[in-house]
């Protein structure tokens, strides 16, 4: 995805990392509308950054929203307001809630944020 020369640099910035971050742990939600395993430039972007922290140590783990069944809404569980199912709670726990990073990748669409 990124020219070789850039590449190169990134890979050679991580080659030369001397400090341990396999104690830290990132999470990214991936807010693209293309349901998995279609491409989303979203994803293109996360791979990038994805790619950096995981050549320093670090732990990530990757939300595709649209995979997943997450209600509109205010309250921790929409299960508790009628909706017959809400993956939030568990996501949030299980990989949210235990991360140190947090990153929040929306695309962008036709020029408009």
């Amino acid at each position: 995805m990124l020219p070789d020369p850039v590449q190169r640099f990134i890979d050679a910035e991580i080659a030369a990392n001397v400090t341990d971050f396999s104690d830290l742990r990132a999470v990214f939600i991936n807010g693209t509308l293309k349901r998995s395993p279609q491409a989303s430039h979203t994803d293109g972007l996360i791979a990038v950054s994805k790619h950096v922290l995981r050549g320093a140590g670090a732990r990530v783990d990757v939300i595709r929203t649209v995979d997943h069944v997450i209600p509109p809404g205010v309250y921790p569980d929409m299960r508790e307001q009628g909706w017959p199912g809400d993956d939030f709670p568990d996501l949030y726990r299980q990989i949210i809630e235990p991360a140190h990073i947090l990153v929040l990748a929306t695309p962008i669409w036709l020029g408009d944020q």
